[in-house]
């Protein structure tokens, strides 16, 4: 049995990559599974309730399971029911891997725009069409991790396969615009649940790296309105993790502008030199779109001169 799965709370993009990996590889002949551990991010449950798709959760791992990991390729990203020594299979986009940590792998890392494009890939050179719920995820996942086709590391590939799954799935043309309206609804506790959704810490350069992003219209006004209690939820996580830094990312899906607030006074001092960016006290402003990816790049070369 092949379990594919990716981190705990999964956005869209690592979420559609496991689901959809599963029913290409049971097409293919092999006996599969996915499973989603933690809290599903807020842009999955608007997806699945808008077009009817049931919700794979966890399970139980019993008996001889491998396991394939998708969208992530670190440790922190595989869930803890599993060990590293189970994982045969890794498809990830990211720079910065973990890839020698699992002995027992082969690897896809592939810098694309989103990991759905690679698993909408492996559907198409395999000449399988995937069902319309899974063209639904996967296309979405495109849509959501390249903000659209906005962000910096799209690439053609990206394009090809969200056009070629968008014609299978006939998702709506306005379904980016209304996806990101209902992730944007950041009202009462949905805050500090988006907040706590997408929350990672990564080992950069032997530092823990504690890191949250948001992506939404209008975080300006929602720093002017909850800056307290964000940069409270914030630091919370930051000692919580035990982190050396930690950061959270806030992306303006309306134009190409960015907010960075630091976790703790080491970050701030970390950050003097990051390029473009404009500081009032802990919180930085970016006339460009900055991506969560870029500024662990960017950790990993400053920590590697020290």
């Amino acid at each position: 049995m092949i379990i594919t799965t990716t981190y705990e709370g999964p956005d869209l993009d690592g979420y559609s990559c496991a689901v959809a990996y599963a029913e290409l590889l049971r097409a293919q002949g092999q006996k599969a599974q996915a499973a989603i551990f933690g809290e599903l991010q807020l842009e999955v449950q608007w997806l699945l309730s808008e077009f009817g798709i049931g919700r794979i959760g966890p399970i139980s791992p019993i008996g001889l399971i491998t396991i394939a990991l998708l969208d992530t390729s670190d440790l922190e990203g595989l869930p803890k029911c599993f060990a590293p020594e189970q994982v045969v299979e890794i498809i990830d986009h990211r720079k910065l891997t973990q890839l020698e940590a699992f002995p027992n792998t082969k690897s896809q890392v592939e810098l694309v725009g989103a990991a759905a494009t690679l698993v909408a890939e492996r559907f198409k050179e395999t000449g399988v069409e995937p069902s319309r719920e899974s063209a639904i995820l996967l296309y979405g996942g495109i849509l959501s991790n390249t903000q659209n086709f906005t962000h910096p590391q799209v690439s053609h590939r990206d394009r090809n396969m969200a056009a070629w799954l968008k014609d299978i799935s006939q998702a709506p043309n306005d379904l980016a615009k209304r996806m990101f309206i209902a992730k944007s609804d950041l009202s009462g506790t949905r805050l500090a649940q988006a907040l706590d959704g997408d929350s990672k810490v990564l080992v950069i350069q032997g530092k823990r790296v504690a890191t949250m992003q948001l992506e939404i219209y209008n975080p300006d006004r929602l720093i002017a309105e909850r800056r307290e209690e964000i940069e409270s939820i914030l630091s919370t996580f930051v000692k919580t993790e035990g982190a050396d830094y930690g950061y959270l990312n806030m992306k303006n899906l309306e134009n190409e502008t960015s907010f960075i607030l630091c976790g703790n006074e080491a970050t701030r001092l970390l950050f003097t030199s990051l390029s473009g960016m404009m500081w009032d006290d802990h919180l930085g402003y970016s006339t460009e779109r900055t991506l969560r990816k870029q500024i662990n790049t960017w950790i990993d070369d400053q920590l590697s001169r020290t």
